[in-house]
């Protein structure tokens, strides 16, 4: 059974574009600039108006844009020269390294509002070196207070929180493959008691048939999702619609949906994320958290944007 952990970090600013670099460190540039190569998504390199977020990491003072609450401490947290997705010289990128042991780098952006529906958008690389062998959670969405990140093992009561986090998985033949790690009213998958102690549910679910019991949540060979591959860019897009407030599974009708270099791999239709109107989607967490020993080599993100409207 996996438990997620993130660490929690503070409120910061609404929108962040490209500006000057002149206190980034001097760290050089990454030797492997491998790109997913599309011009279908050139967009990506600009933050428009209308966005509820965006940030390439090339503000002047870029833990400005998160103003988390550790700080963002090199070499955890660390801004490099690196060529990124569209294989841009001087380009900047976030780099996420995680010390030896159980423990997480991340950044989170809390949204000065809430929304019933969000779309957020990254480019992520993991490093040459890096180890898919090792348990690890990732990226995600999350609605309700900050101080719901982190919150494992329980299952949402609907109105207190939500989470849907992007991560490859550590299932044998299904290593290096990606799913939505999700903490939400209905999760069924991983519960001990059905009322109280639970574990994130995977979607697409590939965990085995003791788990996977939803035929709709089930992975199909048709929109199997790739092996994710170290010194490459993927493109990665997460949608969740929180849906109506209802009293009971058979009533809701929220949608779970994501995207890589374009490919959709959902939705999950009728999932029941929320009790209450209140419970809103509010949170951004870029993150890396690995339960034991890994790799002292990490992942690069940049050209983040969150939109009400798919990016």
């Amino acid at each position: 059974m996996k438990m997620i952990f993130i660490i929690p970090i503070a409120i910061s600013c609404l929108i962040a574009c490209k500006s000057n670099k002149d206190t980034l460190p001097p760290t050089p540039p990454a030797t492997d600039t491998t790109v997913y190569a599309s011009t279908a998504f050139i967009a990506d390199t600009a933050c428009t108006l209308g966005l509820v977020f965006c940030s390439k990491f090339e503000e002047t003072t870029w833990r400005s844009v998160w103003d988390d609450y550790d700080g963002n401490p090199a070499p955890i947290n660390q801004v490099i020269v690196n060529n990124g997705p569209f294989n841009i010289a001087g380009n900047h990128v976030m780099q996420l390294r995680v010390p030896a042991g159980r423990g997480g780098a991340d950044l989170v952006k809390v949204f000065p509002q809430t929304y019933d529906k969000l779309y957020a958008r990254w480019y992520e690389y993991w490093e040459p070196g890096y180890d898919f062998n090792a348990a690890n959670h990732g990226s995600s969405l999350a609605a309700g207070d900050r101080n719901f990140l982190g919150q494992s093992g329980i299952r949402p009561n609907g109105s207190d929180f939500a989470s849907s986090g992007f991560e490859p998985q550590v299932s044998g033949n299904y290593t290096g493959v990606p799913a939505l790690y999700t903490y939400y009213r209905g999760m069924y998958q991983d519960c001990v008691d059905p009322n109280g102690q639970c574990w994130g549910d995977h979607f697409p679910c590939f965990v085995g048939s003791n788990y996977c019991t939803n035929p709709d949540h089930v992975t199909q060979s048709s929109k199997q999702p790739p092996v994710l591959k170290t010194g490459r860019w993927y493109r990665i897009e997460l949608m969740i619609d929180m849906g109506a407030p209802v009293t009971n599974a058979a009533d809701a009708n929220g949608v779970l949906n994501f995207w890589i270099d374009g490919v959709e791999y959902g939705p999950w239709n009728k999932m029941w994320f929320r009790t209450s109107a209140d419970l809103k989607l509010s949170i951004l967490s870029l993150a890396l958290f690995h339960h034991g020993q890994h790799s002292t080599k990490g992942v690069l993100i940049d050209n983040v944007a969150v939109s009400v409207n798919k990016l």
